[in-house]
């Protein structure tokens, strides 16, 4: 579709939906998102940006990371107060004791209840279920979880970790979002994923495929009634025509077009919108497949990476948005390495195509080779393309819908890929979803998101996960950043600070401008549209 079709058929869309209408004191908010749709809200199905957002707005955690604070990412949720680990007959137990009058909503085939242990000791489970969880190798120190009474819950592990390594697995995103058994039972795991019920802020209303999704407000939810009556979330993903639909008052919220610090000026020059930035959304990366030829040598890898020159996808995001970032898990997230110690170490990968085509030349490939990738249409395959070819590597790019292109990362089977890993509140997590052999998305005994078949940091990610030391493990994280670059698995090109575009009376509610971890989406609760401010 073209953009000047895709913004007609838009612009006609949401003047059905009533455009400028008058706004209710307490609004819907009208979000325009850059997407096809969604995959699954269900917790552990949630790897697309919507489908986690979703997620995150209908379900809640035990605790909550701390908005505003990425040093002491936790604060209450479900639980009464932050869990801290005692030590009972020889192991270590997590006794987590639960918030009076939580509620489970009503769902298509459940009636309201207030949740108990039974629905905690039962998510915690499942999200440990390598059968039914994405997330699953975040639970492998897990021993029993049991229920201790009505509101209370017990957690023994297997060996004692740090508290970084279990509070986030009880976190408000991924396998700590609590789901309401009943529900699951009600509708089977599949369905749940279409019709959720949750304990947040948020519940879900209608989905129309390739349109929207909305949720409305739970005004039962247990830290307070959401300042709005719900989202509306249209899937608008033509640049052109979601601008056109912020510009023209039929969006609260959108995200920007795909054209880097210029989108944003954009909107900059109107009176009546303002940009909104959400600090570190995540870290994007060029990924390489270790199993599949010629990919599965190193020396291939190392000059792949030789030959990517990260500046070029910083200037395409945009300086606003995105910084360069050299380590695996750098350390404007919590825990990360410093990018100094990654330049010492001599892994920062610096440009260098002399250096790269002398490497491929080593491997075999003094003319270069032909590869094959599927990606979402996004601009970052288009500057791999032209970077690569520079050293002879002839990538062919074929073009997909975003659905389409998460199958193709999870069959094992893609050569490289070009994504972001959001968010997490300590290293363990990506390093063990991401580049630890038993999470490999084909084969491996816990699958998780272990796209590129890499065993080769195994024993130091298993040493680090059953550290209780915050030291000694700070350091082994570092030895597993260290590998992974060595290795060369990954090319880390830069961190990103989601921008959206809003009308001048959008507000998170807290902080401006919103530091809310992750991508803002645990804030949302707190959102709202004052009608009356025209001028920002």
């Amino acid at each position: 579709m073209t953009a000047a079709l895709g913004l007609i058929a838009v612009l006609a869309l949401l003047g059905a939906c009533g455009g400028k209408a008058a706004r209710a004191d307490r609004p819907t908010i009208r979000y325009g998102i850059a997407t096809q749709g969604f995959t699954s809200m269900d917790p552990l199905k949630a790897l697309q940006p919507l489908d986690r957002m979703l997620s995150m707005m209908l379900f809640d955690g035990l605790v909550r990371y701390r908005t505003g604070d990425t040093t002491a990412p936790f604060e209450p949720g479900i639980a009464e107060q932050v869990p801290q680990p005692m030590m009972r007959d020889g192991r270590q137990v997590w006794m987590i004791s639960l918030r009076a009058g939580v509620m489970c909503p009503a769902g298509r085939k459940t009636p309201a209840y207030e949740l108990t242990s039974e629905d905690v000791v039962y998510s915690l489970q499942r999200a440990g279920d390598p059968a039914r969880s994405t997330f699953a190798t975040a639970y492998t120190n897990y021993g029993a979880v049991t229920a201790a009474g009505p509101r209370t819950v017990e957690v023994t592990m297997k060996h004692p970790v740090s508290p970084a390594v279990f509070l986030a697995s009880i976190a408000n995103t991924e396998g700590g979002l609590v789901v309401c058994r009943k529900a699951v039972e009600a509708e089977g795991d599949r369905e749940f994923g279409q019709h959720p019920v949750g304990t947040g802020p948020f519940t879900f209303k209608s989905h129309t495929p390739g349109q929207q999704v909305e949720v409305v407000a739970n005004d039962a939810y247990y830290r307070g009634r959401p300042r709005a009556a719900g989202w509306t979330i249209r899937f608008i993903n033509d640049d052109t025509a979601r601008q056109a639909a912020l510009f023209s008052g039929d969006l609260d919220l959108a995200d920007p077009p795909d054209t880097g610090d210029r989108g944003l000026e954009a909107i900059d020059q109107r009176a009546e919108l303002k940009t909104v930035t959400a600090p570190l959304f995540g870290t994007w990366y060029a990924m390489f497949n270790t199993t599949v030829k010629p990919l599965d040598d190193v020396r291939v890898r190392r000059a792949l990476a030789y030959a990517i020159d990260r500046a070029d996808f910083v200037a395409s995001a945009g300086a606003r948005t995105a910084k360069p970032t050299l380590s695996a898990w750098g350390d404007r997230l919590p825990g990360g390495v410093p990018d100094e110690h990654t330049e010492r170490a001599g892994l920062a990968y610096q440009p260098d195509l002399d250096r790269a085509r002398r490497m491929l030349a080593e491997a075999g490939y003094a003319n270069g080779f032909d590869v094959t990738i599927t990606g979402p249409g996004v601009r970052y395959y288009e500057i791999l393309q032209a970077q690569l070819a520079k050293v002879g590597v002839r990538v062919h790019v074929k073009t997909v819908d975003t659905p389409t292109w998460q199958k193709a990362m999870l069959s094992g089977r893609e050569p490289i890929i070009v994504t972001l890993i959001a968010y997490r509140p300590t290293p363990q997590i990506p390093y063990a979803t991401f580049f630890y052999g038993p999470s490999a998305v084909l084969g491996g005994s816990r699958p998780a998101q272990n796209y590129n078949g890499y065993t080769g940091a195994d024993p130091l990610i298993q040493q680090a996960d059953q550290e209780a030391d915050p030291v000694r493990q700070q350091a082994l994280w570092e030895q597993i950043n260290d590998r992974v670059l060595s290795d060369a698995v990954v090319k880390p090109l830069m961190v990103a600070y989601r921008s959206y575009g809003a009308v001048c009376g959008f507000t998170w509610g807290g902080v401006e401008p919103p530091v809310a971890i992750p991508a803002n989406w645990q804030a949302g609760y707190d959102a709202t549209v004052d009608p009356n401010a025209t001028r920002c």
